[in-house]
């Protein structure tokens, strides 16, 4: 048997040779599905690349939505001073006009007590200059 007749013979048996070997599936097959094998390899290279895009993407909207509910409830916050606002400036009020009201008291104490001093004071000058006048 020569070789003719030997690949002629694994032809018939369904195997095909080729410099890289012995092959069950037929050479159109052969580069069919090797074309296949490395357009799936691009194809997993793509997809890793889509999902490595959207790994960072996803990154990028939590860090940026951390920002924005930061602002967000610093938002409300200064809403809620804001509108807390005329209630505090009112108590403010209230309590200045009882600060005013108690040095009002105060200062009437102290010059219903001034003119009683001065009072004192001139019945004593009074009295001493009586009694000066009486011993001279």
């Amino acid at each position: 048997m020569n070789s003719g007749d030997a690949a002629a013979a694994l032809e018939k048996a369904g195997v095909h040779a080729d410099r890289d070997g012995l092959h069950v599936i037929p050479p159109e097959q052969m580069q069919d599905s090797s074309a296949l094998h490395e357009e799936c390899n691009q194809f997993l290279a793509k997809t890793k690349q889509f999902n490595e895009l959207v790994a960072d993407f996803v990154s990028v909207m939590e860090s940026r939505s951390k920002v924005i509910e930061t602002e967000k409830l610093r938002a409300i916050g200064l809403g809620n001073r804001v509108s807390a606002e005329p209630e505090v400036r009112k108590r403010k009020q209230v309590e200045l006009q009882a600060m005013i009201n108690e040095k009002k008291a105060e200062l009437e104490r102290l010059s219903a007590q001034h003119d009683s001093l001065v009072r004192v004071d001139a019945e004593q000058k009074a009295l001493i200059e009586k009694l000066t006048n009486n011993e001279a």
